[in-house]
């Protein structure tokens, strides 16, 4: 009988037994195990990109991988991608002088939007406008990601796809001049 956890979205019940085995709660069909590293390891940052942004995109990549053994860790390395995206465009908001924070009435800090943010650096030509929509797509998947019953169907073309687009576009914007 599935447990409570198992309910309506296929969650993987951690044992000492199942652990370290591919997570096929919910799937008919889980890829191997080379070929689901492969998958993320071939993906290169570029060596261009803020060192505090790459260590975030790294640790997307951990939870991808790792979503093999528990696929909710597949969607958190999904969200992380959004995450990285928006410190990227804040990190390069700085490099370029542009401002990330402005004060309230009471001279109180609060960082502006990844949306200021995004359309700062088209303004300046840092973002190209053919990856402008990619860039906002960002943002709405972030928040799509974070659902519980579309975690449940995040996959491993969902989490390649993300990291790939993450790369490509911290790519360009640091080495954008």
């Amino acid at each position: 009988m599935p447990s409570a956890l198992e309910g309506s979205f296929h969650l993987k019940v951690i044992d000492h037994d199942n652990c370290l085995l591919a997570d096929r709660a919910g799937k008919s069909q889980v890829a191997d195990a080379r070929e689901w590293r492969e998958a993320f390891l071939s993906i290169r940052l570029d060596p261009a990109v803020h060192g505090e942004v790459a260590r975030m995109f790294e640790a997307a990549r951990g939870g991808m991988l790792y979503g093999y053994f528990f696929q909710p860790l597949m969607a958190m390395g999904v969200e992380q991608c959004y995450r990285v995206l928006e410190r990227g465009a804040r990190a390069r908001c700085v490099q370029a002088g542009l401002p990330v924070d402005c004060a309230d009435s009471q001279g109180k800090q609060h960082p502006l939007s990844f949306g200021h943010n995004l359309r700062a650096l088209a303004k300046l030509g840092l973002i190209a406008d053919s990856d402008l929509k990619r860039w906002q797509q960002a943002r709405e998947l972030r928040d799509w990601g974070a659902a519980p019953e579309h975690q449940a169907t995040i996959t491993l073309d969902h989490g390649v796809t993300a990291l790939s687009r993450a790369a490509e576009l911290l790519g360009r914007l640091f080495r954008a001049s």
